[in-house]
């Protein structure tokens, strides 16, 4: 079936293995598997804490250095000017203070989790304390600035359930497999 398709005009549209400059066998690469294959092993909880850390930053940074507020100035019978400011060059430093709130507690989150395995009692609490307070930021500014952080809040909370998944050991998987073996245990036989 894959033949029939693969000829088109009477060339194969897949390389043979004999093609191949050095004569090995078709090995295509896939951008995305080779990108996620040299990815360091963290985690997923660490993962997802990690991308809400990377989210809250370039929020803040939007909120440093891109233009958000218009002001409109008139001349005297004149046309309306329209410029476009920064929160820091508008004067408005207490909106950035307060931005830093969700960055400074997903980065606290991420040094309360460890890299290569699941997240104590402690760093179960302080994960679901942070989703909380991020969670409680975005719903109170989000008539503003609050929407900026929304991902962050999201990543937060699946690394929160993500922390309440039990996982399975390799000594759970033994036990497992031997109950469940697959002739299913010991069969009776009728002795008649």
């Amino acid at each position: 079936m894959r033949e029939k398709f693969a000829t088109v005009a009477g060339k194969s549209a897949f390389p043979s293995p004999k093609s191949s400059p050095r004569g090995e066998g078709v090995a295509c690469k896939r951008p995305i598997q080779s990108i996620a294959m040299s990815l360091p092993r963290w985690d997923r909880i660490y993962f997802f804490a990690f991308s809400a850390t990377v989210f809250a930053a370039l929020a803040y940074l939007v909120l440093l250095f891109v233009p958000l507020m218009e002001r409109v100035s008139s001349t005297d019978g004149g046309p309306n000017v329209h410029t476009r400011l920064t929160l820091l060059a508008d004067g408005q430093v207490v909106p950035l203070l307060v931005s830093l709130l969700p960055v400074v507690v997903t980065a606290g989150t991420l040094l309360a989790i460890p890299r290569y395995g699941q997240p104590n009692r402690s760093g179960k609490i302080n994960l679901w304390l942070s989703t909380l307070l991020v969670y409680v930021f975005v719903i109170l500014l989000i008539v503003s600035i609050g929407i900026l952080f929304a991902p962050s809040a999201i990543l937060l909370t699946a690394a929160a359930v993500g922390s309440l998944v039990r996982r399975r050991g390799p000594g759970s998987q033994m036990a497992q497999e031997s109950k469940s073996g697959r002739g299913g245990g010991k069969r009776r036989r009728n002795k008649d």
